[in-house]
């Protein structure tokens, strides 16, 4: 929880730096997340397919045999 607190904060502290207001730090805050998340969420969604398919292919083996 720190964590992600802590890069918020971070993040902040950056935009300010860059002289971003505080709707476009918002803007690029809100953003940021929704790739993360999007992409976290392709990922595990990838690897969830492979185990599926895995499993597929072994019960379909075992009924082969």
């Amino acid at each position: 929880m720190w964590n992600i607190i802590n890069y918020y904060f971070n993040f902040y502290m950056f935009a300010i730096a860059l002289g971003l207001g505080p709707i476009e730090t918002i803007t690029i805050a809100i953003s940021a997340t929704v790739f993360i998340s999007a992409f976290t969420w392709v990922s595990i969604k990838g690897d969830l397919r492979e185990l599926a398919n895995e499993l597929i292919d072994d019960n379909n083996q075992k009924e082969e045999n």
